[in-house]
């Protein structure tokens, strides 16, 4: 917690320094007018994750009774991508800080912003089939179901006439379902259901490039700290059901772009 209050201290501190040594009177035309009060600002976020690094951590406690006297056993996957227009970490199967997102801003004074973004993602799954002479086996890719919701505060500085720099900061929530199913060689069916459940700090200092007004694309870092989380993980086969339930976090830093625009009220 203490690593998480220096970082957002550190984010506020970069983005207060730069607008006290920026001209204080701004004129309309730098950046374009991005940032002003009253304009709706509305983002197509993540659109192209240039470059993505995530680490993913399963806690469980084995052994026991009641959870009290057991082992702790830490698992985590961690995977990178370098991509143009599509990233993903093959270890992952559903990331909720790389999926593309819209997010909606409100100028309240000149330069401050407050709003939020919003994450909807479906994956329908497959199969798999694998003959073995006479054998065969089937399994189901997960079909995985994704939303969040991300508020957050943001001040744009404008750099020139067309450019400008928009740090953003908040607190995300995410919700993950993923479902399989797995045939044995008897008929016995074996459905797994993991409800994921994660909260994370959210910093996404963004370099806007405005080359007419209404419209921007923007490009930065993303860093995603996680604060809490949680995995459920049931079980069923034939009519037997278990459920287990485990911490998650999710770390993530890449590198992203998107477009925006924005419109006067």
């Amino acid at each position: 917690m203490k690593r998480t209050i220096r970082t957002v201290a550190f984010f506020f501190g970069v983005s207060s320094v730069l607008a006290a040594v920026a001209p204080r009177e701004a004129s309309a035309q730098e950046a374009n007018g991005l940032g002003e009060k009253g304009e709706l600002i509305i983002t197509a976020d993540r659109l192209m994750p240039l470059f993505s690094y995530s680490s993913e951590s399963v806690t469980s406690t084995q052994g026991g009774q009641g959870g009290q006297g057991g082992q702790t056993v830490k698992t985590t996957e961690s995977g990178t991508s370098i991509a143009l227009l599509v990233g993903r970490e093959p270890t992952l199967a559903v990331n909720p800080h790389t999926v593309p997102r819209l997010a909606i801003d409100y100028a309240v004074i000149n330069h401050l912003t407050v709003g939020g973004s919003f994450v909807l993602a479906f994956g329908l799954g497959g199969s798999r089939t694998t003959e073995i002479g006479n054998n065969t086996q089937k399994s189901d890719s997960p079909k995985a179901t994704l939303v969040g919701f991300a508020p957050r505060v943001g001040y744009v500085l404008p750099l020139g006439q067309t450019f400008g720099f928009w740090p953003r900061a908040g607190i995300g929530f995410y919700s993950i379902s993923e479902k399989s199913e797995n045939t044995a060689n008897n008929g016995t069916v074996t459905t797994t259901t993991n409800s994921n459940s994660v909260f994370s700090l959210d910093l996404d200092p963004q370099f806007v490039w405005v080359p007419l007004q209404h419209f921007f694309a923007h490009f930065g870092p993303i860093l995603n700290i996680p604060l809490t989380g949680s995995r459920s993980t049931e079980t069923v086969q034939g009519g037997t059901s278990n459920t287990t339930k485990n911490d998650l976090s999710i770390f993530h830093f890449g590198l992203s772009a998107g477009l925006g625009g924005w419109f006067d009220l």
